[in-house]
């Protein structure tokens, strides 16, 4: 080949990758492509395609990166649908049981009869994966076994029914389940304790919460404790009942450790529902100066289904898991969010809250929507 032949055929690539470089949008680095984008050579024309890379940083790494927790329920589809256990443990770095620590899963059949296969399998999970757990629940109104709710207690027996309970449950997982809801919903929605509806309540009276706490302790000295609640959120009279009650307690001594913010927010039609980054930072160091850590325990933001959500509705929702995020990472006692669910065909909203629904981060089909890129950016992503 003749020298002045290879110096055509130089001057001609040399072309060829001038031309890619002004496909690509002119040099912004030595290459001539913007340091986030790629430039791939289309092997049919004398240009380059841009490529904008897809950040595959999962919420887990950003999470731990501000030594945080993110996480999420583990209910029915945990176990038996794999993309759910997937996308549970890549996202996720702390699991709580929806349901299946609760009493009436747990220890439904007799005093006697304990049930762990299902929490069993899921802190096997998590230990595999990496994952710390959280658990829920030891002392609730709600979802107990029909001999605790339907039994002739005196205080006496009852308390020694509660104790038993959790020597046994929190015994087991010692050393295994990082942090316990022990405490769960104590107050109503007119700031009073639960006495009526509440079998620890009637039966046994007001001290049951602090019999639960130092149970709790005793069967795992190093498990953090947490008093569980939804609606703390918003001024008013039942986050005032929650403050004096935890600071009585605290006083008594009683091992509390955190205080669990449920944070299950509905998306009005003129886009209000979630309190401002500011409002939350407020409430989450009011708790946080009574030496508490701070937990985001539920957390999910509902939006009408029927009819169909707003634009504005759906933006309001997503700004409300970034406000969120934001507001936990500005307060140094906020350690953990837990999103109650993964996927929106298991959520428990729409049977809870009929025409509402698309409340957690990734749609039924395990796709990521904008609350989960919300999400992902408040982290830092």
């Amino acid at each position: 080949m003749s020298v002045m032949r290879i110096i055509r055929l130089h001057m001609c690539a040399a072309l060829v990758a001038a031309s890619a470089v002004a496909a690509c949008g002119g040099a912004s680095d030595a290459t001539g492509v913007s340091p986030e984008k790629t430039c791939q050579q289309d092997p049919t024309q004398a240009k380059c395609v841009v490529v904008t890379p897809v950040d595959t940083t999962s919420l887990r790494t950003l999470a731990a990166r501000s030594n945080r927790f993110i996480g999420a329920a583990a209910g029915s589809l945990f176990g038996t649908n794999p993309t759910f256990d997937a996308t549970l443990k890549r996202e996720f770095n702390i699991v709580t049981p929806e349901n299946s620590m609760k009493w009436s899963s747990i220890h439904g059949v007799s005093r006697a009869v304990y049930s762990f296969d299902a929490p069993d399998a899921l802190v096997a999970f998590a230990e595999a994966n990496g994952m710390k757990v959280r658990g829920h629940n030891l002392a609730w109104h709600n979802q107990n076994a029909s001999w605790v709710t339907n039994g002739t207690w005196t205080a006496a027996t009852l308390t020694d029914v509660l104790q038993e309970h959790i020597a046994t449950v929190v015994g087991r997982y010692k050393g295994r389940i990082a942090q316990w809801d022990v405490v769960n919903e104590a107050i109503d929605d007119s700031g009073k304790l639960r006495v009526a509806e509440s079998v620890w309540g009637r039966v046994i009276g007001p001290s049951y919460i602090e019999t639960a706490f130092r149970a709790a302790r005793a069967a795992d000295p190093d498990a953090i404790l947490a008093y569980n609640d939804y609606s703390l959120e918003f001024p008013g009279v039942k986050q005032d009942s929650a403050f004096a009650l935890l600071q009585r307690l605290k006083a008594a001594g009683v091992p509390i450790d955190q205080i669990g913010f449920q944070a299950h927010f509905q998306i009005n039609a003129d886009g209000s529902g979630v309190p401002s980054k500011q409002a939350l930072i407020d409430v989450f160091n009011r708790f946080a100066g009574l030496g508490l850590k701070v937990a985001i325990t539920e957390l999910d933001i509902r939006v009408r289904t029927s009819p169909a959500a707003s634009a504005a509705e759906l933006a309001a929702q997503t700004n409300g898991y970034s406000t969120v995020v934001q507001a936990c990472l500005a307060v140094p006692a906020c350690t953990t969010i837990v999103t109650w669910g993964v996927t929106d065909a298991a959520s428990w909203v729409p049977g809870t809250f009929p025409g509402y629904g698309d409340a957690l981060l990734f749609d039924s089909a395990f796709n990521k929507k904008a609350t989960y890129t919300a999400v992902k950016t408040a982290l830092g992503g």
